[in-house]
C-alpha cells in the first residue's frame, strides 16, 4: 500500500471513529434528556401548566429587561425543555423595558427576535434616552410593531445629555391599540406643547396618560388664540381618555416646584375624563377646559397656587357635579373661602363623598369654616374629610418621630372636640400628618 493510500485510509478511519463518538455524544444527551423527563416534575406536566409558572415568576419589574439573568432570557439557558417551554409561552414575551436608546444592531436584533417571541399578542414597552437621525433601525422595529404596542414609557433623560441633532423617543404614525401613555423628564427640562400634543396625536384611543416633569413652556406659545381657531384638530379631542395626570400635585405642594403642565389642557377636549391630577397656575385655563370638554369626572387631585374668589370656586366646581373624590392641596395659602363656598352651596358638588385638603407649611387653618361646612353638609353624600398637616420647617431632632407640626395649624380643643362628634355620627375624619390622626389621640 502507497504513502498517500495509508494516509487516505488514516484519514477515512478517523471520520468514522469521530462520527462513533459524536454519535455516543448525542445517545448520551437524548439519554440524559429522557432521565430528566421522567424525573423532573416539570416535564410532566401539561404545556399549557409549564408556561403558566412561568408566567408567575416575578420579576425584578414590571417591565423585563435583555438581561441573561433576568426572567425570561433566563430560561433560555437553563435546559433544552425550559428553552422550549420559555419560546413556545409568546406572554413572557410582551414586556420589555429599552434603557440604553441609542443601541447597537446587535440589541437591534435581540429586541426584534423578542417581539417577534410575542406573536401577535399586545405590547407593553418602556423607552429611555434619546435617537440620533440614524437611527432609523429602531424607528422601523417600533414602526413594524405599533399595532400592537398598548402600553408605553418614554423616560426623556436630561437634554444635557445627548447632542443638537438627537431628539427624545417619539411616535411615529399612528398607535391605535396603545391604551397607556406615561412620559416621565427632568424637573429642570422645558419642553414645547407641541411634542406633548404630537405623542397624543399618535395615540388617539389612549386611556390612560400620564406626564411627570414634563413642564410646558408658557414663555413659548403653541399658537395664538386666532391661529388655534385656523387649526383643524385643535382643541385635540381624545374621546377614550379617561385618566390623566399631569405630574403629582401633592408632590408640587410639598416641595415647591410649580408645574406648568396645566397649560397644555387649553389644547385639549377630553369628553370621557374620569380623572384628574395637575398643579393649577392658571384657573381660567382649567375652567376652560371643563366648560369644553364637559367631562364625567369623578376623582380630582390638584394643587392650587393662589388664593381663589367665591365667584372662581362655583365658575370651577360648578362644572363638575358627577366628582366624587377631591384631593386640593395647597402651599402656604388659606382654603378658607372654598370651604366657606361649600358651606353655603349644598348644591355644589352635590355627589362628593371624599374631600381631602392638604395644607403644606400653612401656618393656621380655619377650624370654624370646616365645621360649619360640615354641619351645612350632613345631608348630603360626603363621608370622609381629611386633613393633611405638614410642617413649616424641619426639625432635626423631632426627625424619627416624624415632622413637627405648628400648634396653630392644629384644632384647639373646642373644634376638636366638635369634629369627634361628627366622628361618633359615622363620619371618617383625619387630621393631622399623613401618619397620624389628632383626634385619635388624647
Amino acid at each position: 500500500m502507497s504513502r498517500d493510500a495509508s494516509v487516505f485510509k488514516l484519514r477515512k478511519d478517523v471520520d468514522e471513529i469521530s462520527s462513533t463518538i459524536q454519535a455516543l455524544i448525542d445517545r448520551r444527551a437524548k439519554t440524559y434528556r429522557e432521565l430528566n423527563y421522567l424525573l423532573d416534575p416539570m416535564a410532566r406536566l401539561p404545556l399549557e401548566l409549564q408556561s403558566q409558572i412561568f408566567l408567575y415568576v416575578e420579576h425584578k419589574s414590571w417591565y423585563c429587561e435583555a438581561d441573561p439573568r433576568d426572567v425570561p432570557m433566563v430560561f433560555l439557558n437553563v435546559c433544552h425543555l425550559w428553552r422550549v417551554i420559555a419560546l413556545s409561552t409568546p406572554k413572557l414575551w410582551t414586556k420589555i423595558r429599552i434603557d440604553s436608546l441609542p443601541c447597537s444592531a446587535n440589541y437591534i436584533a435581540l429586541y426584534k427576535n423578542w417581539m417577534e417571541r410575542a406573536g401577535r399578542l399586545p405590547l407593553s414597552l418602556s423607552l429611555k434616552g434619546f435617537l440620533e437621525p440614524e437611527d432609523t433601525d429602531f424607528h422601523d422595529l417600533v414602526d413594524r410593531h405599533r399595532y400592537q404596542v398598548k402600553s408605553l414609557t418614554l423616560n426623556w433623560p436630561s437634554k444635557d445629555r445627548r447632542s443638537s441633532d438627537s431628539t427624545p423617543v417619539r411616535l411615529n404614525g399612528l398607535f391605535p391599540s396603545l391604551r397607556k401613555l406615561d412620559i416621565w423628564a427632568r424637573r429642570d427640562d422645558v419642553y414645547d406643547a407641541d411634542e406633548v400634543l404630537d405623542l397624543l396625536r399618535a395615540a388617539p384611543n389612549v386611556s390612560h396618560c400620564h406626564f411627570d416633569e414634563v413642564f410646558y413652556d408658557q414663555e413659548n406659545d403653541l399658537v395664538t388664540e386666532d391661529e388655534l381657531l385656523e387649526l383643524s384638530d385643535l382643541p385635540l379631542t381624545l374621546s377614550s381618555l379617561e385618566d390623566l395626570e399631569l405630574g403629582d400635585p401633592q408632590l408640587y405642594a410639598y416641595l415647591g416646584h410649580s408645574s406648568s403642565g396645566c397649560a397644555i389642557l387649553r389644547y385639549l377636549c377630553l369628553p370621557a375624563l374620569k380623572k384628574l391630577s395637575l398643579t393649577v397656575l392658571n384657573i381660567e385655563d382649567v375652567i376652560s377646559f371643563f366648560t369644553r370638554s364637559s367631562p364625567p369626572l369623578e376623582s380630582l387631585f390638584m394643587t392650587i397656587e393662589s388664593v381663589w374668589t367665591e365667584s372662581l370656586v362655583h365658575q370651577c366646581f360648578g362644572l363638575l357635579p358627577t366628582l366624587t373624590e377631591l384631593d386640593l392641596s395647597t402651599r402656604l395659602l388659606p382654603f378658607t373661602i372654598f370651604v366657606e363656598v361649600l358651606a353655603t352651596s349644598p348644591n355644589l358638588l352635590p355627589n362628593l363623598r371624599v374631600l381631602s385638603l392638604g395644607a403644606f407649611y400653612t401656618a393656621k387653618i380655619d377650624y370654624n369654616a370646616i365645621l360649619q361646612m360640615l354641619t351645612a353638609r350632613r345631608s348630603t353624600n360626603l363621608e370622609k374629610l381629611s386633613v393633611y398637616l405638614q410642617p413649616l420647617e424641619w426639625d432635626d431632632d423631632a426627625r424619627p418621630a416624624g415632622p413637627p407640626v405648628r400648634s396653630t395649624a392644629l384644632p384647639d380643643a373646642e373644634a376638636k372636640l366638635a369634629l369627634q362628634q361628627f366622628v361618633k355620627e359615622g363620619m371618617k375624619i383625619d387630621v393631622g400628618p399623613v401618619d397620624r390622626n389628632v383626634l385619635t389621640e388624647e
